[in-house]
């Protein structure tokens, strides 16, 4: 198997901490996705009609987001993981999708952009850049739809960034992610017994967002979700999956 990500990306952190927490052996092909911008290339279109990192392919497998990716790690890992406890599967299958309700780039961007004010302009210039980019394109995309919804997100995620206040559209996320860390149980020691699950994996990234971005007081304050953290934060495999708990500028220039 190969994995296509980015070390930058959120959902590619989860895909790299499911599979390695399931303990399944895969290569990495480590993608641009600001520079060179090949999520958009034509080879990877190819691979991913969405565009996105990451996307696990290989033989007899294809799964082109995250959420598949997980589901994928926790069937793999079996009796290892708590998701297939009759007593914890539905509560775990609700907590992996109230994470994915939450729109973790617009808390991401909204704090940058509230902390870092020359983002403001330079990121909607960044998707107006990408956008001309794939408009130029389009004639001669393998894919033409594809490449007209990465348009139309692009200009969604503009309008959103550039239209109202931005400190309420950020207050707006916080109130959105501690809503959803408040319906986590107390770990014992994982979140849903005493095995690792799907949902760990969600919300150990989360925290580690939260962390990055200088918002860890969302989570400060809520009995026993530090001390999981940092019980996470020593496995094996959180090093291994390269989860960023702080901004690592240098390595986005660098391209590594």
């Amino acid at each position: 198997m190969i994995l296509y990500h980015a070390p930058s990306s959120y959902y590619s952190m989860i895909a790299r901490l499911a599979l390695l927490e399931a303990g399944l052996a895969f290569d990495q092909q480590m993608m641009d996705i600001h520079f060179a911008q090949q999520q958009n290339a034509s080879w990877y279109v190819a691979i991913n009609p969405n565009m996105t990192v990451p996307c696990l392919a290989g033989e007899g497998i294809h799964l082109t987001d995250s959420r598949d990716i997980l589901q994928f790690a926790a069937q793999s890992a079996g009796a290892t993981w708590m998701d297939g406890e009759p007593s914890a599967a539905a509560l775990i299958a609700a907590t992996v999708e109230g994470h994915y309700r939450m729109s973790i780039e617009s808390l991401t961007f909204t704090r940058l952009m509230n902390r870092i004010w020359p983002l403001r302009v330079l990121f909607p210039r960044a998707l107006a850049r990408i956008n001309r980019k794939l408009q130029a394109g389009l004639s001669s995309a393998s894919d033409p739809e594809a490449v007209r919804g990465k348009i139309a997100l692009n200009t969604e995620r503009m309008a959103y960034f550039t239209q109202g206040d931005l400190r309420q559209k950020l207050q707006v996320q916080r109130d959105r992610v501690v809503a959803y860390l408040r319906t986590l149980p107390a770990p014992q020691p994982f979140l849903f017994g005493e095995r690792m699950s799907s949902a760990d994996v969600v919300v150990a990234v989360l925290l580690g967002r939260l962390r990055m971005i200088g918002e860890e007081a969302l989570f400060a304050d809520l009995a026993g979700l530090g001390l999981w953290f940092e019980m996470m934060q020593s496995r094996d495999a959180f090093a291994r999956a390269d989860i960023w708990v702080r901004f690592q500028p240098l390595r986005i220039f660098l391209r590594r």
